[in-house]
């Protein structure tokens, strides 16, 4: 069997698994299976068929002395992986953002830990809390019995939040935070207020 034969990719029966040639499924007609007579459908384009180039030529072979790849050590390696410090090859490197890591690292931040480059949002807490503590003051009386809640849980937001991560591009915003207490002890000092003036004005 020729190189070239080997690297044709498989076309196999759904049924059975016996591998079909290059023209069972072409110009969109039926076939059938040589082995399990199942009818088959379906249409395969050209590209299917077509061998692949030869990717060794991406990555240079290594020769006698040098850093080789740790998955691939046949391959000159191009680049440490800045998570783990393996030597990888061109092929195996894996660019992310402005780091260079290794397939074993990529996979962990994909499934386990998160890399900082592939989390795509944060909860930002102090944000959070800026919000809760702000809008309800700019209601105002529309929403008075409910500043004892809102103005709690803007505190909670901000302390609860104070040491979490925050957000990608500008941080934890402490600062956020700070206004959230505030506005979140003024909720509560305006619900008292009010809650004060109505009992006295009751007796």
């Amino acid at each position: 069997m020729s190189a070239a034969t080997a690297s044709i990719p498989a076309l196999a029966c759904p049924q059975c698994g016996t591998a079909l040639t290059p023209d069972a499924l072409s110009g969109g007609r039926a076939s059938t299976c040589p082995r399990c007579r199942s009818e088959l459908h379906g249409t395969v384009f050209p590209a299917f068929w077509k061998i692949p180039a030869d990717l060794s030529g991406r990555a240079q072979q290594a020769g006698e002395g040098e850093a080789v790849c740790f998955f691939h050590p046949e391959n000159r390696a191009a680049v440490s992986c800045e998570k783990c410090g393996r030597f990888v090859c061109s092929v195996c490197e894996c660019t992310v953002g402005t780091r260079h890591l290794c397939p074993s690292c990529l996979s962990s931040g994909l499934a386990g830990e998160k890399l900082p480059e592939l989390i795509p949002w944060r909860f930002v807490w102090a944000d959070a809390a800026l919000f809760t503590g702000i809008m309800p003051l700019v209601l105002g009386i529309f929403m008075w019995p409910f500043l004892i809640f809102s103005g709690a849980a803007a505190i909670f937001l901000a302390l609860f939040g104070w040491k979490r991560p925050g957000s990608l591009p500008r941080g934890r915003r402490r600062w956020a935070a700070i206004v959230g207490i505030i506005g979140g002890v003024l909720q509560i000092a305006i619900w008292l207020t009010v809650a004060i003036f109505l009992y006295t004005s009751r007796t």
